[in-house]
C-alpha cells in the first residue's frame, strides 16, 4: 500500500467518525432540549448546550488532523520518511480521540435506555492497577507529578469487567494528573475489606469545592474551579454507571490537607 492510498484511506476515515459523531450527537441531544443540568456550581444550562461542548472538544483533534493531511497531501515528496511517520501517528491519534469521545456518548445512551451491559470474568485486580499505573508514567513524568501504585496482596482474582474497570481508573487517574501541579503526587491503591474490594484514587490538586460535590457525578457537570483544563463532563457520570453496573458505588472525599480522593468499591465475587 503506498503512502497516497493509506492518505486517502485516513481522509474516509475522518469522514466516517465525523459522520458517526454528528448522528450519535444528534440522537443524544434531541428529545427534550428544555431539560436542565447543573454543570458549573449554582449555574444552570441547557442540556443543548452538550452540542457546543462536544464541538469544542472535537476542534483540537479535527485541526490536528487537517494539517497534517494538508501537509502530507502538499508535501509528500519532500517529506522523509520520519516526519511522514510523525504525521499519520498524529491523524491515529487524533482519530483515536475521536472515537473515544464517539465511545463515551454511545455509552452514556446505553445507560440511559438501560441497555448497559459488562463482562465479568475472573480477573485480577493489581494486574490491572499495574497496566493502568505503566501506561500513565509517560503522562505524570511530562506533568512532573509522581505516580505511586500499591496493591494489597490479600485480593483474591475475582469476576469483575477488566476493560470497563480500566475505562474508570482511566479517567479518575486522568483526572487526578490533570488537576495535580508540577511536583505533585498521585497515589492508587486497592485494599479489600470483607468482600469487597476498594480502590482510591488520591492528589494533591486543587480540589473540590464543598458545595459542588453533590454534582460531581452528574451528566455534563464542570467544577468552578477547572480553569482552563475543561473537558465533556462526562467521565466520572460514565464512572458511576459502570461501578454501579458491577453492585458498587463510587464517591468523592477530600485529600486532607490538600487535594481529592475518589474512592470506588466493588464486590468481590469469587463464584
Amino acid at each position: 500500500m503506498n503512502q497516497l492510498t493509506l492518505l486517502n484511506i485516513l481522509i474516509i476515515v475522518e469522514a466516517v467518525l465525523l459522520l458517526v459523531l454528528s448522528l450519535v450527537v444528534f440522537s443524544s441531544t434531541k428529545g427534550s432540549p428544555k431539560e436542565k443540568k447543573v454543570v458549573k456550581g449554582d449555574t444552570k444550562v441547557l442540556k443543548e448546550d452538550f452540542l457546543p461542548i462536544i464541538v469544542h472538544e472535537m476542534r483540537s483533534p479535527l485541526s490536528i488532523i487537517n494539517g497534517a493531511a494538508d501537509l502530507l497531501v502538499k508535501n509528500t515528496n519532500s517529506l522523509s520518511v520520519e516526519q511522514i511517520h510523525t504525521l499519520l501517528n498524529q491523524i491515529k491519534v487524533s482519530s483515536t480521540t475521536m472515537l473515544d469521545m464517539v465511545g463515551s456518548i454511545l455509552d452514556i445512551s446505553k445507560m440511559e435506555s438501560g441497555r448497559f451491559e459488562i463482562t465479568k470474568k475472573m480477573s485480577s485486580i493489581s494486574l490491572v492497577l499495574g497496566d493502568e499505573c505503566s501506561y500513565f508514567e509517560p503522562l505524570a513524568k511530562i506533568k512532573d507529578v509522581g505516580l505511586e501504585c500499591t496493591s494489597n496482596v490479600d485480593i483474591p482474582d475475582f469476576n469483575f469487567d477488566p476493560d470497563r474497570i480500566k475505562q474508570v481508573l482511566n479517567n479518575l487517574i486522568s483526572n487526578a494528573i490533570k488537576f495535580s501541579s508540577e511536583k505533585g503526587k498521585v497515589t492508587i491503591n486497592a485494599r479489600k475489606e470483607g468482600n469487597k474490594c476498594i480502590i482510591e484514587v488520591c492528589d494533591v490538586g486543587v480540589g473540590i469545592p464543598k458545595e459542588e460535590k453533590q454534582h460531581l457525578f452528574q451528566k455534563f457537570f464542570q467544577a468552578s474551579n477547572q480553569g482552563g483544563r475543561k473537558g465533556t463532563g462526562l467521565g466520572l457520570f460514565i464512572s458511576k454507571g459502570i461501578v454501579e453496573a458491577h453492585g458498587g458505588k463510587i464517591w468523592a472525599e477530600d485529600n486532607e490537607p490538600k487535594g481529592t480522593k475518589m474512592i470506588f468499591q466493588i464486590p468481590i465475587d469469587t463464584n
